[in-house]
C-alpha cells in the first residue's frame, strides 16, 4: 500500500471512531442530565 494511502486510512479511522466516541459522550451526557432531573422530583 502506498503511503498517502495509510494516512488517508488513518484520518479516516480516526475521524469515524472519533465522531463516534463524541457522539456516545454527549448522548451520555445527555442521559445523565435526565436522571438527575427525574431524581430531584
Amino acid at each position: 500500500m502506498a503511503t498517502s494511502a495509510i494516512v488517508m486510512m488513518c484520518i479516516g479511522c480516526i475521524g469515524l471512531w472519533g465522531g463516534c466516541a463524541f457522539s456516545i459522550s454527549i448522548a451520555m451526557r445527555h442521559s445523565k442530565k435526565k436522571k438527575d432531573s427525574s431524581e430531584k422530583n
